[in-house]
């Protein structure tokens, strides 16, 4: 991620975890993990997920008690120039498929929700995917280069045509509010699916 992002991202989670803001931090676990499912710390993807959360959280999450995100706050705190402040507020939160490299070498995804291809710069270090993996995730774009930030949540390949066609029709609705419902929903089927492994998944991810 850009040394900027990455800068203000941590100094955000630093000041929003302790002190007055700690009982914002545990409303917002509760709310998280209650939505996708409890997190164990001898799971798999135990890091990936708390990733996840604190992406979450800093970026999208909205208190009970207040009407904010977390770095919507902090950038009242802690101005910076606009570029960066639109950077961090305009999180692309979405399901991506990483499709490699492209014929001019940039690594590639396909957010499939959006239905748009997206390539991020040469050089950056990618988080633990390969080729064809589908995940949710989130990228953050900044001087026109796009960041994808570390909290992954990979989905089995198998349900790739489950989920490209649920991908239209909550793209129809044009509702970022739909969008986040949705690509929760994923994130808690794929825990169940971790608990449920005999299951398969196409059993597991249905929407309807």
């Amino acid at each position: 991620m850009h040394p900027l992002l990455k800068e203000h991202f941590l100094k955000a989670l630093d000041i929003y975890t302790q002190g007055v803001h700690y009982e914002t931090l545990l409303e917002a676990k509760k709310e998280y993990f209650t939505i996708t499912g409890q997190a164990n710390d001898d799971d798999d993807d135990f890091e990936a997920r708390m990733n996840s959360f604190n992406e979450w959280y800093v970026l999208q999450f909205i208190s009970m008690r207040g009407t904010r995100t977390v770095i919507s706050d902090y950038l009242i705190n802690n101005p910076v120039d606009d570029f960066l402040a639109k950077s961090l507020s305009g999180v692309n939160y979405s399901l991506f498929e990483y499709v490699g490299k492209n014929f001019r070498g940039f690594d590639t995804l396909y957010d499939m929700l959006h239905d748009k291809k997206i390539t991020l710069p040469k050089g950056e270090s990618l988080p633990s995917i390969i080729k064809d993996d589908i995940f949710v995730g989130r990228v953050l774009t900044y001087e026109n280069q796009n960041y994808l930030m570390q909290g992954l949540c990979v989905i089995p390949k198998d349900v790739r045509g489950i989920l490209k066609k649920e991908c239209k029709k909550v793209r129809k609705l044009k509702n970022p509010g739909e969008e986040l419902k949705f690509l929760l929903k994923i994130e808690s089927f794929k825990t169940k699916w971790i608990r449920y492994g005999h299951v398969d998944a196409t059993k597991i991810f249905k929407f309807s």
